[in-house]
């Protein structure tokens, strides 16, 4: 057996925590609070009624830090974005950008590094005018960790035109494409995956015919659901075609939870033919 998690993935520190003052500073459309830099963008040049888009929230973080995933694991609190709409417009749930392991003092959690694009979206009314500009506004929150965890607040805003057609624009509608392409799918159901409970250890396997045949490429699990320990070492063990996850079960599990739900990482992709290293896993959880 080895251990997945290999010191040289994480950023180490001591955890001080102190409250955060929200002053925030705009640039050249980006929000600066703290650490962490943000904006709203649109991948297009206006938009049309009637007619969904979408909306990315970019977040640049400093060296060192980091802010969390929508399921943070033992530790930390995901980024949101409370909507104030113009009548009519409405906003969809907020995708977040897949995980890697971040560390909270010595508490590994799942979160984000550097510079990623969140994406949510917009519900465009019919009968707007052509040329009207109308504000969308987000109150936007987070926790932020490195040396020092901030909580951090900003308001932010992104005036859009109504257009009768829409063209892309150049700088984000790529970086919208990649995000969408890359949106984690349901893995294939040529791998084969079960769940099995036993003493407090959960054991999750990956079967696949060709297994043997393909890169070497250990998974690891994201819990959607803390079944997991985010901050718990994920032991493997392999044969041909089978390699198995072995892992705590958190403390923090909900009582007869049967179901083990999250994202699986896998740096070669999965043999699938599809874009993307992280695949959707929502399996029944069985007592061995």
């Amino acid at each position: 057996m080895a251990n997945l998690l290999a010191d040289d993935f994480f950023v180490t520190h001591r955890l001080f925590f102190i409250p955060l003052l929200s002053l925030s500073l705009s640039c050249a459309g980006l929000v600066k609070t703290g650490p962490l830099r943000m904006e709203l963008v649109l991948d297009q040049d206006g938009v049309v009624a009637g007619q969904d888009c979408w909306v990315g929230w970019r977040i640049i973080r400093e060296k060192g830090w980091h802010t969390y995933w929508k399921h943070p694991g033992d530790v930390g609190v995901p980024p949101t974005l409370q909507w104030e709409m113009p009548t009519g417009f409405n906003a969809g749930e907020l995708l977040y950008a897949p995980p890697v392991k971040v560390k909270m003092g010595s508490i590994r959690a799942n979160g984000n590094y550097g510079e990623t694009l969140f994406l949510t979206k917009l519900g465009v009314p019919d009968g707007l005018t052509i040329g009207e500009t109308y504000n969308l506004r987000a109150k936007a929150s987070w926790l932020t960790c490195s040396q020092q965890c901030l909580p951090g607040f900003a308001d932010l805003s992104l005036d859009v035109l109504v257009v009768g057609t829409s063209s892309p624009n150049p700088i984000w509608r790529q970086r919208f494409e990649e995000f969408r392409k890359n949106i984690p799918r349901t893995i294939a159901p040529e791998w084969k995956v079960t769940a099995v409970e036993d003493n407090n250890m959960i054991h999750l396997s990956f079967i696949h015919k060709n297994l043997g045949k393909m890169e070497k490429s250990p998974p690891v699990f994201f819990s959607a659901d803390r079944l997991t320990r985010s901050n718990g070492s994920q032991f493997i063990s392999t044969e041909r075609n089978s390699i198995t996850l072995r892992m705590e079960k958190s403390e923090w599990a909900k009582e007869g939870l049967n179901i083990l739900s999250g994202l699986v990482y896998r740096e070669k992709g999965w043999g699938d033919g599809f874009n993307g290293t992280y695949r959707r896993i929502r399996i029944p959880l069985t007592n061995g």
